[in-house]
């Protein structure tokens, strides 16, 4: 599947889109970056736990992943995954943090080299400014902000026709329609990526600890954050964490070792959700 030329896979999202367009109920299509129009998050079980196995169960060598099955991470993140990166063919979930959420897509998409196409599908806040502040190129992605009651023929379609999957809260999606996005993904050798719950994810990443940085003493402006991801991974035998800098632009690097003073007195830290600051980076429109 991986040989397939740019051609092909810009028909094969052609389809999906048309697919998504119809489920969507959208009854005109749209030209160019097209933008679809439609009528909790605690963690689950990693693939293999709580199914019978444990987490490290089948721990998987990355060495015995072929390059081709394997997209790449932001630095600082390859620990947190077996295989150094995401795998085709499986689902991450990532609880906390949106623009964490995006920056792993964009790592993923990679460059225009990588020919990598992205569907954002349920996501109503996270608009093409947010995507492209991210680093997602434009031009291979899609967002389908409300994919309304026919959220599972959506999610298929996209599935079916674009590498990167980002997948927002969809109360529309049963139980049964997320295992059967997870036995596609596999045969489509797709990603998909959500911050909601997941049955059957490879890898959960939650987001603990964050601290913003860039303020002075009573002056300056707020140039990025820190914050602390987890990881709770089949092929892991414990869990894993990495302290990670994010900053203005939706980039991901390591945090240095010696941490910045805070930017609010006392080192508050952040609501889990990102709420409210959030908005500068993950939100459009």
């Amino acid at each position: 599947m991986r040989e397939e030329s740019r051609a092909a896979r810009l028909a094969a999202a052609q389809r999906a889109l048309a697919t998504a367009e119809a489920s969507a109920g959208l009854r005109q299509r749209l030209t160019g970056v097209t933008t679809l129009t439609a009528s909790g998050s605690g963690r689950v079980a990693a693939s293999g736990e709580g199914d019978g196995g444990e987490v490290g169960a089948e721990a998987t060598p990355s060495t015995a992943v072929p390059a081709e099955l394997l997209l790449p991470v932001p630095p600082g993140l390859e620990r947190l995954f077996p295989a150094g990166g995401l795998r085709r063919g499986t689902a991450v979930q990532v609880s906390g943090s949106t623009s964490l959420l995006l920056a792993l897509a964009a790592a993923a998409a990679g460059g225009r080299e990588q020919d990598t196409w992205c569907a954002v599908v349920a996501m109503p806040d996270v608009g093409l400014a947010a995507a492209a502040e991210a680093g997602l190129d434009l031009e291979r992605t899609v967002v389908v902000p409300s994919p309304g009651p026919g959220a599972a023929a959506v999610l298929g379609a996209v599935v079916d026709g674009f590498d990167v999957v980002v997948l927002g809260r969809c109360a529309a999606l049963s139980v049964a329609d997320r295992r059967t996005a997870t036995s596609r993904l596999r045969t489509r050798e797709a990603v998909l990526l959500t911050c909601d719950t997941w049955p059957g994810a490879q890898v959960v990443l939650e987001v603990g600890e964050r601290s913003w940085f860039g303020v002075g003493a009573g002056h300056g402006v707020l140039t990025g954050r820190e914050m602390t991801v987890t990881s709770y991974a089949r092929g892991l035998a414990t869990q894993r964490s990495a302290r990670v800098r994010m900053v203005a632009g939706g980039g991901v690097v390591p945090a240095p070792a010696e941490r910045p003073a805070p930017a609010v007195p006392g080192g508050a830290v952040e609501p889990a959700e990102d709420a409210g600051l959030e908005v500068d980076w993950a939100r459009a429109g």
